[in-house]
């Protein structure tokens, strides 16, 4: 663990850079929750007595240096609560996102972290027993959002009726990929959730037939909406970013897996509430 920290305390001069040219355009409020983030996607494997086996990550070539090493010595630290199948401990393999955050430690450093982790297996559940996408007419990008080279992504939650249409919808949180005031932050914040809802709000849904959520009287999904100037944002790469306040919404009252926040979600992806979170993580984020 000593050995991580100095590691930690080392790492990413990259992103110092990024950061602080990002600090030194930006109002000095905002500039203090700057904050270098990456998203990284992979396989664990999970023993019958709920410690890591192995961790693969995704296109590990992609990554700068370190990272890979780093993340899975973190994953392969981790302990879940056994998954019984059957009521059996089984050993399992299941998807994982984890958020990192890399954050100045005031002597011209950063220091690494896993934010948030995700172990929910969404597209390996049958489609006859997830809600799945029928029609997401993407939403148009707010003009003044354009006009001043804003970016950033909304998580939406979505409540969905039987008839797989949008009953309700609300912005859970929204990101930024932007340095301004605090007043135009706040102002690209509400230009692009709004746009989000509008876009939410036409869509529709392929309903679960079968299992466990089939009899539910409704459902609550995440869609992360990115709005981004590239037609895809490249994997493996530090951005810089201002995260927004999380929402609470009383119609979706699921309580988290320990670790989860809706930013560790992959863009595009269409997740469950509830139910389909994955293998319980007991230890803390940043191992034992």
């Amino acid at each position: 663990m000593k050995q991580r920290k100095v590691w930690l305390a080392w790492v990413l001069v990259g992103v110092v850079a990024l950061a602080q040219g990002a600090w030194a355009q930006g109002p000095g409020a905002v500039r203090k929750q700057v904050e270098g983030s990456m998203l990284v996607t992979g396989m664990i494997t999970i023993r019958t007595d709920g410690s890591v086996a192995t961790a693969e990550l995704d296109k590990s070539d992609r990554l700068p240096e370190g990272i890979a090493s780093f993340v899975t010595q973190v994953a392969t630290s981790w302990r879940f609560e056994p998954v019984l199948i059957d009521g059996t401990a089984r050993e399992v393999r299941t998807r994982m996102s984890a958020r990192l955050l890399a954050k100045p430690t005031g002597d011209g450093k950063m220091q690494v972290s896993v934010r948030s982790a995700d172990f929910g297996d969404y597209e390996a559940t049958p489609v006859e027993e997830r809600i799945s996408r029928r029609s997401l007419k993407p939403p148009g990008y707010p003009t003044t959002a354009v006009r001043a080279g804003a970016q950033g992504t909304v998580y939406l939650l979505l409540k969905i009726g039987r008839d797989g249409t949008v009953a309700d919808v609300a912005a859970e949180q929204v990101n930024l990929r932007v340095i301004a005031s605090e007043s135009q932050m706040r102002l690209f914040r509400e230009r692009f959730a709004r746009a989000a809802i509008g876009a939410a709000e036409t869509w529709t849904f392929n309903p679960p037939t079968r299992g466990e959520a089939a009899g539910q009287p409704h459902w609550v999904v995440r869609v992360p909406v990115d709005f981004d100037f590239r037609e895809k944002r490249p994997y493996g790469q530090w951005e810089a970013y201002v995260p927004g306040p999380r929402e609470r919404v009383s119609w979706a009252q699921q309580e988290d897996r320990a670790g989860f926040s809706p930013d560790v979600l992959a863009d595009g992806g269409v997740h469950m509430e509830g139910g389909k979170q994955g293998p319980k993580l007991l230890t803390p984020l940043d191992g034992v």
